[in-house]
């Protein structure tokens, strides 16, 4: 499976770098954002294909998320909080119709709120970040990090790996494995900040990469207990290797509000 998981990367880290890059200068990002709002169909329709599998919440849910996704990320900040909090109203509210019974419909309601909120909100964050000052850069440095982190933490878990980190979420996943992805996530973020973003001292950009490696590994791990409470391995099966689109993205989804933190308060920001 290793080879399969390369050759996916292979394909999809060349044309995630292209959007971001040649994206900073076009109007409104768009090729970066035509790429991650797919990414927010695609994780949306996974997510609530777990649990909420009938046509009317998977239409629902998709079309809120990406409502939360396109303001969250284009509209000005004093807007942002109404709109938000309008999609979570008409996610709860979609619940309302129906025979079904109040428990029933609650659960409903939560869920579409929890993925509205957590693939269209979290997602948002990447093209708040593109459009500060270098803030190509910190794209790269917050997807790239998170990226090598989960290598350096799939090596580390193989060669060192003996005590579970959380064994009822995710079986194969160790304390060992997750430090070795956090020193990754650190050395990736010091490189990049080295490369592409000389004015942000080192302790900074580790800074960064420690804060998008704990929460994009957290990510991973939320995920994880979303599909043992489903019952599934898998989200999907887009990416041979790689599962799903929400498989592949869960880490960096994560880690977009604290990227957006940190990038926002660098000297680069003032």
């Amino acid at each position: 499976m290793l080879w399969k998981r390369i050759a996916t990367a292979a394909v999809l880290l060349p044309l995630l770098v292209a959007s971001i890059l040649y994206g900073k200068g076009q109007p409104l990002a768009w090729p970066f954002l035509l790429f991650a709002g797919i990414a927010v169909v695609l994780c949306a329709h996974e997510f609530l294909r777990m649990f909420l599998p009938a046509s009317r919440d998977l239409f629902a849910g998709v079309l809120l998320a990406s409502g939360i996704f396109f303001g969250g990320a284009l509209l000005p900040c004093s807007l942002v909080l109404p709109a938000v909090l309008s999609c979570v109203l008409l996610a709860a509210y979609h619940a309302l119709p129906g025979p079904s019974d109040p428990a029933e419909k609650v659960r409903k309601g939560a869920t579409l709120v929890l993925v509205a909120v957590y693939v269209g909100g979290l997602l948002s964050m990447y093209p708040r970040v593109l459009f500060l000052p270098r803030g190509e850069f910190w794209v790269l440095l917050g997807v790239l990090s998170v990226s090598v982190g989960d290598t350096f933490a799939y090596g580390a878990g193989k060669a060192f790996g003996k005590q579970k980190l959380a064994p009822v979420l995710s079986p194969n996943k160790t304390v060992e494995g997750a430090l070795g992805g956090l020193l990754g996530s650190v050395a990736c973020a010091v490189l990049c900040g080295l490369a592409f973003l000389p004015a942000i001292p080192a302790w900074y950009a580790a800074a960064a990469g420690l804060a998008v490696g704990v929460t994009g590994q957290a990510g991973d791990l939320f995920e994880s207990m979303l599909k043992r409470a489903a019952g599934v391995k898998d989200s999907g099966t887009l990416f041979p290797g790689h599962g799903g689109m929400f498989d592949r993205a869960d880490a960096i989804l994560a880690a977009g509000p604290p990227l957006y933190l940190l990038a926002a308060m660098s000297p680069l920001a003032g």
